[in-house]
């Protein structure tokens, strides 16, 4: 590995430009990407399904446009979009290891990242689940009567308040997942020469805050249109193959989550090229870099 030759150019992008990087970096990484994402979505899934699968059960009749069906159908919608919105960044866990390892390896071994993940996991379940609302999104709609009404207080005001929180707090903080697993600061020392997380996390956000939040307010209205698109494409597939031009049972409960997962998906390779944009720009990476490949080869021809 050498560290002054990286498969992805170190250097200064804007947020435009870094979300056309993330395409071709999906379009060249497809299959390892959609593994790797699909290592952490497919549990988050499955919890979803558990919490929220009893609103669509007894419904799959074709469309859903109906007085009796639309009530449930945007309340399942609602919720859905919540829960996939504030999971996301743990969804991701693997696919940012695996491109902290692209940046130097042309093809990393999906072995070694899920080894290094799993590793690291207690360290981002504690950031992820407890301290970024994961979990107590879970345990609220836990609470939720089934047989019951739309529950206005716990499910429009509570975990749409705590979704703004994750959305504010990963506004100004988005790259945890980036320094835990790839930079691997442990979230408490006794040492003093030990830099923790939380002190990591002060020193690289900190001094951008206003520029990272204004990048994910223009990177959240992107990822809406996006999912739009998507959900468009999907439907417009179904109109031509299927001649279903409304959204079935089928569609409601499970293509429309799948394509909240795979935009997901792609601002996760958006997050991390970002991250190195801010390392860049901060912390002048790549010289960096250069000066610790080149000590690297001086130490080689002192040997």
């Amino acid at each position: 590995m050498q560290l002054d030759k990286t498969l992805i150019a170190i250097r200064e992008r804007g947020l435009l430009e870094t979300m056309d990087l993330a395409l071709q970096v999906v379009r060249h990484h497809l299959a390892a990407l959609v593994i790797t994402f699909a290592l952490g979505a497919i549990p988050m899934m499955f919890v979803n399904q558990a919490l929220l699968g009893w609103l669509r059960q007894a419904d799959y009749r074709e469309g859903w446009l109906y007085d009796d069906e639309a009530g449930a159908v945007m309340r399942y919608l609602w919720d859905m979009t919540l829960l996939i919105i504030i999971e996301a960044p743990l969804a991701s866990i693997f696919a940012t290891a695996y491109l902290g390892k692209i940046v130097f390896v042309e093809r990393p071994r999906i072995g070694d990242v899920f080894r290094d993940v799993v590793r690291l996991l207690p360290r981002v379940l504690w950031c992820q689940l407890v301290q970024r609302g994961i979990l107590a999104a879970w345990l609220l709609l836990l609470t939720v009567d089934r047989y019951g009404e739309f529950n206005f207080g716990v499910e429009f005001f509570l975990l749409g308040t705590l979704t703004a929180y994750s959305l504010i707090l990963r506004g100004f903080r988005p790259y945890i997942n980036e320094i835990i697993l790839l930079e691997r600061n442990p979230l408490r020392s006794k040492r003093p020469d030990v830099i923790t997380a939380g002190t990591r996390s002060s020193q690289l956000h900190g001094p951008s805050s206003g520029e990272l939040l204004g990048r994910a307010m223009g990177g959240a209205w992107f990822a809406g249109w996006l999912t739009h698109a998507v959900i468009g494409l999907f439907l417009f597939l179904s109109g031509v193959f299927l001649n279903q031009w409304e959204p079935g049972g089928l569609m409601i409960t499970h293509l429309i989550p799948l394509c909240m997962w795979m935009v997901a998906g792609y601002c996760t390779v958006v997050r991390f090229l970002s991250y190195l944009d801010l390392r860049i720009r901060q912390e002048g990476w790549e010289v960096e870099l250069r000066l610790r490949a080149e000590a690297s080869r001086l130490a080689g021809q002192k040997t």
